[in-house]
């Protein structure tokens, strides 16, 4: 039984990690490019992990890649 547990664990963890590839993709660029404008420097810095794609809501963009960008540029200007 611990068997198929954790062959099931570690398939959603596979197919959750390539589905986000875009999204952290997005969110690491969103980040750099967010940061570099808040604190207006050329330097990329370190992006934190990717972290998981929330659900979209109403006006959210369609393509992964972008809501990625979104939140990413948001959490860097924080930074």
């Amino acid at each position: 039984m611990k068997k198929v547990f954790s062959i099931i664990f570690f398939t959603l963890l596979f197919s959750s990690t390539v589905l986000a590839s875009e999204f952290c993709e997005g969110f690491k660029q969103g980040y750099k490019a967010g940061y570099k404008r808040a604190n207006n420097t050329g330097f990329d810095p370190f992006v934190p992990f990717c972290p998981f794609q929330p659900f979209k809501k109403y006006g959210d963009p369609q393509s992964d890649y972008e809501h990625g960008y979104v939140i990413g540029y948001e959490k860097g200007s924080r930074s």
